[in-house]
């Protein structure tokens, strides 16, 4: 029973992180820092995917190509950023944070 309450704690602290995060790279106003937070955005849009992946069973294909496919799309932000697409990049890493910890808890 414990572990269960672990695992809630630790859902809680994977979404407010993701929330701070996504508010804070459209908010923040600075080069420097927004580009800090882009990294640390895009570092746990893999991140939360990965583990989206990671924990269905090797049965659910479906639901695995699609956490993989809300990975990818923070790759594809990374990609945009270095190519000054900037707003685009923002869109797409948060979408994969925002698709990624949908996928971990409710499907």
């Amino acid at each position: 029973m414990m572990a269960l309450g672990y695992l809630v704690f630790l859902f809680i602290i994977i979404a407010v992180i993701s929330i701070f995060s996504i508010v804070l790279l459209f908010v923040v106003k600075d080069r420097r820092s927004n580009n800090a937070i882009f990294i640390v955005t895009a570092i746990l849009g893999v991140l939360i995917n990965y583990m989206s992946v990671t924990v269905l069973p090797d049965n659910y294909v479906v639901s695995r190509i699609a956490a993989g496919s809300f990975g990818i799309l923070s790759i594809i932000g990374i990609i945009l950023m270095y190519m000054k697409k900037k707003t685009m990049a923002k869109v797409m890493v948060a979408a994969s944070v925002v698709l990624g910890v949908l996928q971990l808890f409710f499907f």
